[in-house]
C-alpha cells in the first residue's frame, strides 16, 4: 500500500496545490475549448436536457456528447476549480494505472513505481493537462491495456471488464489516444510472453476474446460513437482536411532533443513570455509543450529493453518507432503513406503518436530499474547515460559558446536572446548533471562501492525528482474569478434573446493584441487567455450564452460553410466581411482594435483589467433578422451558389431565400408575414408565425441532418436554404412551428448500448 500511495503522491509533485479544488487551470485549450464546452453540457444536464446541438457557436453546430463519468460529475458543480480538480486527479490515476500494469507484467514494486512516475509526470503527460480529454484518455490507457491482456488470457468476466475499459476510453472522445492504447493492448495481449507455469492460449481464441471485448466496448459507447460518425460527413473532417492542416503540428526532428533538456525551446512555465523556438515549429509553439524524459529515464529504457520479455520488447520498440516516425508528419514520410487510408484525413496533429513513445518509455524504464537492481546491465546503462550527458551538455555548450550565432539562427529579438542565455545553458547543465548522477551510480556499483539495490532506489528518487522539477509550472493555476465576465462585458447584455449574434474579430489579426503580445509583459500568458475569454472568443462565449457567428472552427466539427473561409473574403478588411456577417444575423462586433466603417456604431470600450488592452463593442446598422417569412424563392444550381446568393446587391433580406437543386422553384403566395421566436434551447426552437399566404419560415441558423419540424403539430420537412440555413414551408394564417434536432445515429446508438449492457450483465454475472 505504501508503494501505491507513493506513486499517487509523486503524480502531484509538479503542482501540489492542484490537489485541492481551490484554483483553476487556464492555459490554452482549457480556457478556449474544453472548460466552456463541459460547462455548457453540465448546465444543460442540470436543466434536464442532453445537448446534441450547440446554438451559440457558428450559427449552431454539433455537440458531441461526453458521457465520461468525471464530466458527468460537473452537473454537481460546474465551477472551474472543481472541473480543474477532477482533471488533476487523472494524474495520480495515470500513475496508479501504470503501476498496476507494471506489476501485472512482472515488475517489482520499485520498477512499477518508476513506470508509474514516468507515465504520470513525464513531459507528454503533463502537456496533456490543458488538452483535457487527452489526459483522461492517457490515464485510462494502462487499465485498458491490462484488461485486454487479461481478457485474452482468461476470457470470461475479463472480456466484460475490458469492454468497460474500452467504453470508458471512447467516452472521453480522445479517439486518437484511445486508438493507440487499443492497438498496444491488442498487440501485447495477442502476441504475449507467457509467465512461467501459465497454460498457453491458442492465438485464435485469444484474438477472438480481444475482438469480443472491443466490439462490446464499442457497443457500450455506441451513443457517442454513432453520433460522431453520424455527423462526421457534414463537417470539414468528414470532407477530409487539407494536407496542410491534417499534417500541421507535427514534431520537427529537432524537437526530439527536448527529451534531454526540458526548456530547450523556451520556459515551459511561461511559453508566451519566454519562447525562442518559434522558428522550429510551424505554428510557433508545439501542440505538446514538452516531451521531456530526462537522461536517467532514457538510459533506464535502454537498459530495460534488454531485460524485457522478447515479444513485449518487440511490440514496445515497434510502437515507439512508429510513434516517432508518424509524429514527424510530412517530413518523416510515413504520414504521407497513410493519408490514403479511410478516415485518416479526418485527423490532424501527427504529434499525438508521441503517446506510443511515452507509454513504451515508462514501461521499459521500469524494466530497467529491475534489471539494474539485480546487478545486471550497469555497463549499458552507464554508456547510455554518458551519451545523454554529452547530448545535454553539448546543447548547453552550444547555447553558451555560440550564443550570438544561435540567436541569429533562431531569428529572435535581443530580449528573448538574453532570456535564452540566462535559461538554456543552465537548464542543459542541470540535465547533464542529473545524467551524470546515473553515470556515478553505475561506476560506484561496478567498483563495488555501492550495492545495486540501494543504487536503484536512489536512481528512482532521482527520476521522480527530475521529472517533477522539470514539470513545475507547466500547468499554472489562478483564481476562479478568472472566468467571470468583466462588468462592462456583462452590461452589454449580448445574451438577451433579441440581441442578435456577435462577431468576435480574430485576435490573431488584431494589431493591438499582437503588439501587446510582442511586448512580452510579465504574466502575459495569464492575461492573454483572460483577454480572449473577455472578448467572448469562442468557445468562451458559451459561459455567457452569447450567440456568435463567423468564428474560427477549432474542433473542425462545425457544419460546412459556417465560417468565413469559404467566402474568400479577407477578414482584415471589415467591408469585405460585412455581407457574411449580415447573412449570419450578426448585430454586434467585438474587437481589440478600433474599427472604422460607416455601418458600425461604437457602443462601448471596455478596458481589460491591467493589460492595457480594450475591447471595442460595435453595433451593426440594419442587422438582418434571425427569422422571417420569406415570400420570394430564388433558384440555385449548387449549395455554394445558394450560399453566395444573399451577398448579391439585389437580395432582399426581409423576404428572399435561395433553394438549391430546383431550376424553377414554386413561388410562395404570400406578400408579408412576421415571426416571433418563442423559445430557443439547444436542439429545440419554437416560433410563432403569421403570413397572409403560403410562404416559408426562414431561420438563419445552421441546417444539418437531424433537424425536423412540426407546423401546428403536423410534421414538415426542413430544407436547406441559402446554402446553410433552415427553411420550413408554412400555410397562410397564424401557426406555431417547432424545430427539433436529433442527431443521426442516436437511435441506433441507444439500441446498441442497450443490447451491449445486457450482454455485459450476462458476462459479469457468470461465475468465471
Amino acid at each position: 500500500m505504501a508503494w501505491v500511495l507513493g506513486v499517487a503522491l509523486v503524480a502531484l509533485l509538479p503542482d501540489p496545490g492542484a490537489a485541492l479544488p481551490t484554483a483553476t487551470y487556464y492555459f490554452r485549450d482549457f480556457t478556449q475549448t474544453f472548460y466552456p464546452l463541459r460547462h455548457f453540457q453540465a448546465t444543460e444536464l442540470a436543466a434536464g436536457r442532453l445537448p446534441f446541438w450547440n446554438p451559440f457557436v457558428h450559427e449552431g453546430e454539433f455537440m458531441l456528447p461526453s458521457f465520461y463519468p468525471s464530466d458527468l460529475l460537473h452537473v454537481l458543480n460546474p465551477r472551474p476549480e472543481f472541473v480543474s480538480w477532477l482533471l488533476t486527479m487523472h494524474l495520480p490515476l495515470a500513475a496508479l494505472g501504470a503501476y498496476a500494469l507494471g506489476r501485472v507484467r512482472g515488475l517489482s514494486r520499485l520498477g512499477a513505481f518508476v513506470c508509474g512516475a514516468v507515465y504520470a509526470i513525464g513531459g507528454f503527460a503533463l502537456s496533456s493537462v490543458n488538452l483535457y480529454s487527452f489526459l483522461q484518455a492517457l490515464a485510462l490507457a494502462p487499465f485498458l491495456v491490462l484488461a485486454l491482456e487479461r481478457a485474452a488470457s482468461r476470457g470470461g468476466r475479463w472480456i466484460g471488464v475490458a469492454a468497460l475499459a474500452v467504453a470508458l476510453g471512447l467516452t472521453t472522445l480522445a479517439v486518437e489516444i484511445i486508438a493507440q492504447a487499443i492497438a498496444l493492448g491488442a498487440a501485447l495481449a495477442w502476441w504475449r510472453d507467457l509467465p512461467a507455469g501459465e497454460t498457453p492460449v491458442a492465438a485464435r481464441p485469444a484474438l477472438a476474446r480481444v475482438a469480443a471485448a472491443l466490439a462490446l466496448g464499442i457497443g457500450l459507447a455506441a451513443i457517442p460513437v454513432a453520433v460522431t460518425l453520424g455527423v462526421l460527413p457534414e463537417t470539414e473532417r468528414g470532407a477530409g482536411l487539407a494536407p496542410d492542416e491534417s499534417g500541421s503540428l507535427a514534431l520537427p526532428p529537432l524537437a526530439l532533443l527536448q527529451a534531454f533538456v526540458p526548456n530547450l525551446f523556451g520556459l515551459l512555465g511561461r511559453p508566451l513570455e519566454a519562447w525562442w523556438g518559434g522558428r522550429i515549429f510551424a505554428d510557433g509553439t508545439p501542440y505538446f509543450l514538452s516531451i521531456y524524459f530526462g537522461v536517467p529515464v532514457l538510459a533506464l529504457a535502454v537498459a530495460g529493453a534488454a531485460l524485457a520479455p522478447r515479444r513485449e520488447r518487440a511490440v514496445l520498440l515497434a510502437a515507439a518507432t512508429f510513434g516517432i516516425w508518424y509524429a514527424l508528419g510530412p517530413a518523416g514520410g510515413l504520414w504521407n503513406l497513410l493519408q490514403e487510408l479511410p478516415l485518416v484525413s479526418a485527423f490532424r496533429t501527427p504529434s499525438k503518436t508521441v503517446f506510443l513513445v511515452h507509454f513504451a518509455a515508462a514501461l521499459l524504464a521500469g524494466r530497467g530499474i529491475d534489471r539494474l537492481g539485480k546487478g545486471d546491465g550497469w555497463s549499458g546503462f552507464s554508456l547510455a547515460s554518458a551519451t545523454g550527458v554529452l547530448i545535454a551538455g553539448g546543447i548547453g555548450a552550444l547555447a553558451w559558446l555560440a550564443h550570438d550565432s544561435v540567436v541569429d539562427w533562431l531569428q529572435i529579438d535581443a530580449v528573448t536572446g538574453e532570456i535564452l542565455a540566462a535559461v538554456l545553458p543552465a537548464d542543459a547543465a542541470r540535465s547533464a548533471l542529473i545524467g551524470s548522477l546515473g553515470v556515478g551510480l553505475a561506476l560506484a556499483v561496478r567498483l563495488r562501492h555501492l550495492q545495486a539495490r540501494p543504487a536503484v532506489t536512489v536512481l528512482a528518487l532521482v527520476v521522480a525528482t527530475d521529472l517533477a522539477v522539470a514539470g513545475t509550472g507547466l500547468n499554472r493555476q489562478t483564481e476562479p474569478v478568472y472566468f467571470e465576465p468583466l462588468p462592462g462585458i456583462a452590461a452589454a447584455r449580448l445574451d438577451e434573446p433579441d440581441a442578435g449574434r456577435t462577431f468576435v474579430y480574430p485576435a490573431v489579426l488584431s494589431r493591438n493584441f499582437l503588439a501587446w503580445l510582442d511586448a512580452q509583459r510579465p504574466d502575459s500568458g495569464l492575461w492573454t487567455y483572460f483577454a480572449l475569454r473577455q472578448q467572448l472568443d469562442p468557445y468562451s462565449n458559451l459561459l455567457d450564452r452569447v450567440e456568435t457567428a463567423g468564428s474560427q472552427d477549432r474542433t473542425r466539427f462545425s457544419p460546412q460553410l459556417s465560417q468565413l473561409g469559404w467566402t474568400g473574403y479577407d477578414p482584415r478588411d471589415i467591408s469585405q466581411i460585412l455581407p457574411f456577417l449580415r447573412h449570419a444575423a450578426v448585430a454586434s462586433l467585438l474587437s481589440f482594435d478600433p474599427l472604422t466603417h460607416p455601418q458600425l456604431r461604437l457602443r462601448a470600450v471596455v478596458p481589460v483589467a491591467l493589460t492595457g488592452l480594450a475591447i471595442h463593442q460595435y453595433d451593426l446598422d440594419g442587422p438582418w433578422p434571425r427569422a422571417l417569412v420569406a415570400c420570394n424563392v430564388r433558384a440555385a444550381a449548387t449549395r455554394l451558389e445558394a450560399a453566395r446568393a444573399p451577398h448579391a446587391s439585389t437580395w432582399d433580406p426581409q423576404r428572399d431565400l435561395a433553394l438549391e437543386g430546383a431550376a424553377n422553384p414554386p413561388q410562395p403566395g404570400c406578400t408579408a408575414g412576421n415571426v416571433r421566436r418563442q423559445m430557443l434551447a439547444p436542439g429545440e426552437e419554437r416560433y410563432g408565425v403569421e403570413s397572409d399566404g403560403p410562404g416559408w419560415l426562414l431561420v438563419r441558423s445552421t441546417h444539418a441532418r437531424g433537424w425536423t419540424a412540426a407546423v401546428d403539430g403536423l410534421p414538415a420537412p426542413v430544407l436547406r436554404a441559402d446554402g446553410r440555413h433552415r427553411a420550413v414551408a408554412i400555410p397562410a394564417g397564424r401557426h406555431e412551428v417547432k424545430l427539433r434536432y436529433d442527431p443521426p445515429g442516436l437511435l441506433f446508438g441507444a439500441a446498441a448500448t442497450l443490447v451491449s449492457v445486457l450482454i455485459l450483465s450476462w458476462l459479469l454475472a457468470r461465475r468465471r
